[in-house]
């Protein structure tokens, strides 16, 4: 009989007049991984808060390894056996994969000073034994991969003597093939005895992963499901509380005038030259798999950094892109893969982050005319359905969609002829991705021109009308009609 270590008995917690959590019950048991699936704002958050000892519950209880589980501090929870893997957990980047192990340990020392042999010898064999994986500890964060940095901090859980560890979003910044590392790891693990809750708003992910899979909806569970009785359909219905339109691929007619031309255009010296047209209001994809030059071709037409060598011309006017400076003032506008480190100001407010694109627009006289910025901001929070409390809110204190819409407000304020896409929904929930999904099918309709990277393949075969498969092996084929299907892309990336 399965044993059960973690018992979450009708938790509730109230912040003001918003009800984050009511009467929340479930079981997990010993070596399984939990999903917990919820839109933005469903729970999830103030629920994994409480376990870790972040906030403390109204009503209810939760019971740990056969004892009343109340820590007041992360360290108790920690010391009791939960570790949680957030989204932003800290890295310092300037010192070794090794000395990132031991943060927020008491560091080993030798003659007064950190012993840096021990805990690179001592990480290795964590890694070896936990992840069964090689790993030069003496790297440092800043060189390593995102894989590498996801397995550091894993390896920084586990070394606590954790016995249930939350991952929290944990392969939102992965590509596909480190996304299957991950869950191989965390399957390995399994067998060590180790228990996971795994949050995630990728689907997919969740079905391969989960032993069962709770859904949460306005603070309430509404769902639980057991691995192989549920299908996707049935899963995205409880998440977003409705059934969804079925993204379908829509076929339309094009217009005639090229908005993007690129000749003989190099992502670097040894790369094969792309040439492409697209049209304009057309909604171009990029698919290919990690390092083929998927995200790149996007970042260099934005100028960031710009190619090595070709030719651009937008609607027939030869252009020339070396800075991100020069995209916008040509009115091409660039949404990046991660909006935390690369697309949002997190110390500033909704409206400064809506309308830093095109800030001289709003100055008069060496001030910002913050009528006109406010209007834009209402404009566009409106038309966007974007959640929040007001435009001067900080934009830390909207959910990952809303500030996603943020950020595709910010460049759609500019009037583009071009909008450069990496990722668009990477990090939202399912509800925010259809929305987003949406308002490019509009905005493209209306006459903007959209180049979309995206390692989402059902989501480039739902939005696009062709698909620039990118391959470093291979020449590049451009998909277009009855050949845009998942088979041909695969094929044509491998």
């Amino acid at each position: 009989m399965a044993e059960t270590i973690l018992t979450i008995d009708s938790v509730s917690k109230r912040f003001g007049a918003t009800q984050a959590l009511n009467n929340v019950s479930f079981n997990v048991e010993k070596s399984e991984v939990i999903g917990l699936a919820g839109e933005n704002g469903s729970g999830k958050s103030t629920l994994i808060k409480i376990l870790c000892g972040v906030h403390q519950a109204d009503s209810g209880r939760v019971v740990f390894m056969g004892k009343a589980h109340a820590p007041d501090t992360p360290s108790q929870a920690e010391k009791a056996g939960i570790s949680v893997f957030h989204q932003e957990i800290p890295i310092c980047y300037n010192m070794s994969v090794a000395e990132n192990v031991f943060l927020g340990n008491r560091m080993p020392v030798k003659r007064g000073m950190p012993d840096k042999k021990f805990m690179v010898l001592e990480t290795k064999r964590l890694f070896r034994e936990l992840l069964d994986e090689p790993i030069d500890a003496t790297k440092l964060m800043r060189n390593c991969t995102v894989a590498e940095r996801q397995m550091a901090l894993l390896v920084r859980a586990l070394r606590k003597s954790a016995t249930l560890v939350i991952l929290d979003e944990p392969t939102t910044a992965l590509a596909p093939g480190e996304v299957q590392k991950l869950i191989t790891i965390i399957k390995g693990l399994k067998k060590k005895g180790i228990t996971f809750i795994f949050i995630s708003h990728m689907m997919d992910e969740l079905i391969e992963i989960s032993d069962k899979l709770t859904v949460l909806r306005d603070g309430k569970v509404v769902g639980d499901f057991l691995k192989g009785g549920y299908n996707r359909d049935e899963l995205a219905a409880s998440i977003a509380g409705k059934t969804l339109d079925a993204d379908k691929k829509r076929i339309r007619k094009l217009s005639d005038k090229i908005a993007i031309e690129v000749s003989n255009y190099k992502l670097d010296e040894h790369a094969e030259p792309i040439n492409i047209s697209i049209r304009s209001g057309e909604i171009f994809g990029v698919a290919g798999l990690a390092g083929s030059g998927r995200s790149d071709i996007v970042r260099s037409l934005f100028g960031a950094p710009p190619a090595y060598d070709g030719q651009v011309k937008l609607y027939g006017k030869d252009i020339s892109i070396k800075c991100p400076q020069d995209a916008i003032q040509h009115s091409i506008g660039y949404l990046p893969e991660d909006r935390k480190t690369m697309g949002l100001f997190y110390a500033q407010d909704v409206k400064f982050n809506l309308g830093i694109a095109n800030l001289d627009q709003w100055i008069e006289k060496g001030m910002v005319n913050l009528g006109k910025l406010k209007r834009l901001s209402e404009k566009f929070v409106g038309m966007f359905n974007i959640k929040m409390a007001g435009i001067s809110s900080k934009i830390t204190s909207l959910s990952g969609g809303n500030q996603q819409k943020i950020l595709l407000s910010r460049w759609l304020a500019i009037q583009p002829k071009v909008l450069l896409m990496n990722e668009p929904t990477r990090g939202v929930d399912i509800g925010a991705k259809q929305e987003i999904k949406e308002i490019i099918r509009q905005m493209a309709i209306e006459g903007v021109t959209f180049m979309i990277a995206s390692a989402e393949i059902e989501e480039l075969l739902a939005l696009s009308d062709r698909i620039l498969v990118m391959n470093t092996r291979a020449s590049n084929r451009i998909l277009a009609g009855e050949e845009m299907t998942k088979e041909k892309i695969v094929e044509a990336s491998a």
